[in-house]
C-alpha cells in the first residue's frame, strides 16, 4: 500500500507521528509512506523503516510543483494531519484512491474527502491522537505503541563512552520560558557522580549558539566529568548516543521525545508548556513540573508573571529524587 501523509509539523511533531506508522506497519509490511511536512523536521523520520519518501515544503511556500508530483505517485490513501489548510489542500487534490482528513474540512473541501475524523476520545498525547486518526482511517483498534526510531537509521557518534555508564543532559530549547536554571542542573549532574548512579555527563546540545554557549557552561559548572558534545551531532547520530545512555534529562523538547522514541529512561522536567501533548511516550519516566491551570479571572499577564515565577522554584532536590527513582526501576 502506498500512503500520503501530510503534516506540517517540527521535529517533535514528525516524531509522533511514527507511533501510529509502527501501527500500520504491522498490518501493513508493505506500507511505503511518503511523508510532507515542514522544512527541517526531515531527520525525525530517518529512523522509521516504513517512511520511503519525505518531502519538506515550507507552507508559505507555492504548492503547485509539489502537487504535481504528488498526483504523479497514485497513492492508494492519503492522510492530512493537523489543522492546517495546505496539508488538507494538497490531500485533497491528491488523487489518492483514499482521502482522509484530520478534524472538520472547510465546506467547501469537504466533496474532496471521503472520510473526516474527528471528536475522538484519546489520551491529548500527539502521538495518541495521529495514532487514532490512523487507526479509525484504516479501521483497526491498538494501543499506541512507542515512538520509531530504529537502530538502523541510527549513526555512530564518536564519543569516547561506555555505553550504559553515563547520562544525557539536554539543558537547551528554543523557548526561553522552558529553561532551567544551569545552577540546578549542575547539580543534578554533581549527585548523579556522586553517588556513581554514573560515571560520566554528557551535555547535548543543537547546532544554535545559544544551545552550544548553555551546554559548554554546565560543563564548566559540573566539572571534568562532564563533555559537550559541542553541537556536531546530527539527529542520526544523537539518537545513537541517547540509546547508550543509562538516563536523559531535560526539558520540553525534541530531543527529550527522540530519548523516548529509542527506549531510553527519561526524566523530563517541564514548565509552562503542554505537558499533556508533549510529555515523554512509550518508555520508562518520571516527570518533574508546575502547576499550569489557570485561576477562576486571573489575566494572562499575572498568569504568565505566576508561570514564571513557579518555574524557578522547580529545585534540584526533585530532579535528582526523579532520576534515583527512575533508575532504581530500570535497574
Amino acid at each position: 500500500m502506498r500512503l500520503l501523509v501530510v503534516k506540517f509539523a517540527k521535529l517533535r511533531g514528525a516524531l509522533a507521528t511514527t507511533a501510529a506508522f509502527r501501527s500500520l506497519r504491522e498490518r501493513h509490511p508493505g506500507i511505503a509512506i511518503t511523508y510532507v511536512t515542514r522544512p527541517g523536521a526531515e531527520p525525525a523520520l530517518a529512523g522509521c523503516p516504513a517512511v520511503v519518501e519525505v518531502v519538506a515544503c515550507g507552507p508559505e511556500e507555492g504548492a503547485w510543483p509539489l502537487l504535481a508530483h504528488l498526483r504523479r505517485q497514485r497513492f492508494d490513501a492519503a492522510i492530512a494531519l493537523g489543522a492546517h489548510p495546505l496539508a488538507r489542500r494538497l490531500v485533497a487534490l491528491s488523487k489518492a484512491g483514499r482521502r482522509v482528513c484530520a478534524g472538520r474540512a472547510p465546506v467547501w473541501w469537504r466533496p474532496f474527502f471521503h472520510q473526516e475524523i474527528y471528536g475522538l476520545p484519546v489520551d491529548p498525547h500527539e502521538a495518541a491522537c495521529d495514532h487514532a486518526v490512523c487507526a479509525q482511517a484504516f479501521g483497526f483498534q491498538a494501543e499506541t505503541p512507542g515512538m520509531w526510531f530504529s537502530a538502523a537509521g541510527m549513526e555512530e557518534h564518536g564519543l569516547l563512552v561506555e555505553p550504559g555508564r553515563f547520562a544525557v543532559i539536554h539543558p537547551g530549547c528554543s523557548h526561553p520560558d522552558r529553561l532551567l536554571a544551569l545552577e540546578k542542573w549542575a547539580a543534578v549532574a554533581r549527585e548523579l557522580l556522586a553517588t556513581r548512579a554514573v560515571e560520566r555527563i554528557i551535555v547535548s546540545a543543537g547546532p544554535a549558539d545559544e544551545e552550544r554557549l548553555l551546554a559548554e557552561a554546565l560543563c564548566g559548572l559540573v566539572g571534568p566529568a562532564a563533555t559537550a558534545t559541542g553541537g556536531r551531532l546530527s539527529f542520526a547520530q544523537l539518537a545513537r548516543l541517547l540509546k547508550d545512555a543509562r538516563l536523559f534529562l531535560g526539558v520540553d523538547s525534541a530531543v527529550l521525545q527522540l530519548a523516548a522514541a529509542v527506549g531510553t529512561p527519561v526524566v523530563g522536567v517541564f514548565g509552562p508548556s503542554d505537558y499533556a501533548r508533549a510529555r515523554p511516550w512509550g518508555t520508562l519516566h518520571r516527570v518533574v513540573r508546575i502547576d499550569t491551570t489557570a485561576f477562576e479571572g486571573e489575566a494572562r499577564a499575572d498568569y504568565r508573571a505566576r508561570m514564571e515565577r513557579a518555574f524557578e522554584r522547580i529545585t534540584p532536590l526533585q530532579v535528582a529524587r526523579a532520576a534515583d527513582e527512575l533508575l532504581r526501576i530500570s535497574a
